[in-house]
């Protein structure tokens, strides 16, 4: 029986192969979250953390497309709130989550962003995707106090995980990854 399952090949990749996929790019995300909830920023603004976990999200985004990016984003979000949150953060990263993903494939989608730079950006939605909802469930005047400095975290923390990103697509072909 002669199978198609070469890395080479530009035959499709099979519903086995995508799911294996998919589930060691879940598993990293997780990690990665746990990661950081084990070693936080030395920072006092509730939220603000490296996000390691959108490593995954923005590869997944620069490999394989926006539906893989956006599936692993909801798994990601959803898994990380019942094993490393309570369930009012859900809210908060599902809308952090949604509006990163959205700028992310836009800027993608232009062709006019680097990686890295679609990471910056991606973090500073995520840092505002949070802050509209802490408007509108808790207080606007506690979204406008911390929105300065999420703005400047969202910078420095996109830029580091663009690099990092940067590099893993450097280091893994393009093979690899095809679903």
């Amino acid at each position: 029986m002669i199978t198609n399952e070469h890395p080479h090949s530009n035959a499709p990749a099979s519903p086995a192969r995508r799911a294996a996929l998919y589930g060691v790019l879940a598993a990293l995300a997780l990690v990665a979250g746990y990661l950081e909830v084990l070693v936080p920023l030395p920072v006092t603004i509730t939220g603000v953390k490296l996000g390691l976990g959108n490593a995954i999200v923005l590869f997944a985004l620069e490999r394989m497309g926006a539906k893989p990016a956006f599936i692993l984003m909801l798994i990601k979000v959803a898994c990380s709130t019942m094993l490393f949150a309570n369930p009012q953060m859900f809210v908060f990263s599902i809308a952090g989550g949604v509006l990163s993903w959205a700028i992310m494939v836009a800027a993608h989608k232009s062709g006019l962003f680097s990686t890295i730079s679609i990471s910056v950006l991606g973090g500073i939605a995520h840092n505002a995707g949070q802050l509209i909802m802490v408007a509108l469930t808790l207080s606007p005047t506690v979204a406008l106090v911390n929105a300065p400095v999420l703005a400047v975290a969202g910078i420095i923390c996109g830029l580091a995980i663009g690099i990092l990103v940067q590099a893993v697509l450097s280091a893994i072909p393009q093979e690899a990854t095809r679903v």
